[in-house]
């Protein structure tokens, strides 16, 4: 039987340093039957050399390669990816990040299985930008969808991959959180969603992260302030939490005691969870962030959502 064809969408934003390994990490994927979708966001460094110089002959056949006029950010060129793809299923991979050679099939095999609308491999793996590994992930993933959903411990787009005839566009106002505004959206939309612990998706971790940068947190709010009325009452204090959480993470400290009085009311449970009194208490000790030092500005930086 002929397999399914896949569209890889790759943005990429003066992505020079690591564009060569991500798009060989889709390139040597077990499953054949691909095409490769990278949008150049108008970089201004040796990108599209790089590009050129390394996948010169699959330009035009087994890669497409698109330069938007204009930098449009990140989530306008996933969509614009989405647009250009030709495959029944699509999946991201950031610029940053890598692929081990078999996840491709993995995912497939859970489509084929258990029929879902969108996949999310929970990352465990996370690299530097010498490819070593500096971080396996031991988290507990919560049995239950909404939980993880509403907790925010998930949106990596390189951990996405879903139904094209399924996908609800990224939306930029809610950067650097569109990627997790996305799943709060598909999950209210009623989609299937399925979890996979496979450690196949490896996130790199530099210096260009976002979850260093306020903007964060002030995308953050932008997705409370228009979901606080939809979320579902058995997971709003999960919400809630991450809300406290975040304000906290970023010194803004009466918002965040708010948000915890608010979860107090709403599910007191959480406030007594051990993993949750450390969380908080690792933020409240951090007197530097408490008065705003060491959280870069907000400004459109690209790099890493979380």
């Amino acid at each position: 039987m002929e397999e399914e064809k896949v569209s890889v969408i790759i943005p990429v934003y003066n992505g020079e340093k690591f564009i060569k390994e991500t798009v060989n990490s889709a390139l040597n994927q077990t499953h054949k039957n691909t095409e490769i979708i990278i949008i150049d966001d108008h970089s201004i460094d040796n990108t599209q050399k790089v590009i050129f110089e390394n996948f010169k002959n699959l330009i035009g056949k087994k890669i497409i390669y698109y330069k938007n006029q204009k930098n449009i950010e990140r989530a306008k060129s996933r969509n614009k990816g989405v647009e250009l793809s030709s495959g029944r299923y699509i999946f991201f991979l950031d610029a940053d990040d890598k692929w081990e050679k078999d996840y491709i099939q993995r995912v497939m095999g859970i489509f084929k299985e258990k029929n879902p609308d969108i996949v999310y491999s929970y990352p465990r793996i996370h690299i530097d930008e010498k490819e070593q590994i500096t971080k396996i992930s031991k988290k507990t993933i919560p049995k239950n969808l909404g939980i993880l959903i509403f907790s925010a411990n998930i949106g990596y787009p390189s951990a996405t991959a879903l139904k094209k005839e399924k996908f609800l566009t990224y939306i930029d106002r809610y950067i650097p959180r569109e990627d997790w505004e996305m799943f709060i959206r598909s999950y209210l939309k009623n989609l299937k969603i399925q979890i996979d612990d496979n450690k196949k998706v490896q996130i790199r971790e530099h210096k260009g992260r976002t979850s260093a940068n306020k903007c964060f947190f002030y995308s953050t709010m932008t997705v409370f302030n228009d979901y606080i009325d939809k979320i579902p009452k058995n997971y709003l204090g999960y919400f809630l939490f991450h809300m406290a959480d975040t304000s906290l993470r970023f010194g803004e400290f009466k918002i965040g005691i708010k948000f915890l009085k608010l979860v107090l009311k709403e599910k007191p449970s959480l406030l007594f969870s051990i993993r949750n009194i450390l969380s908080i208490l690792k933020r409240l000790i951090r007197v530097d962030r408490l008065l705003g030092f060491n959280i870069k500005p907000c400004k459109q930086k690209r790099g890493k959502d979380v």
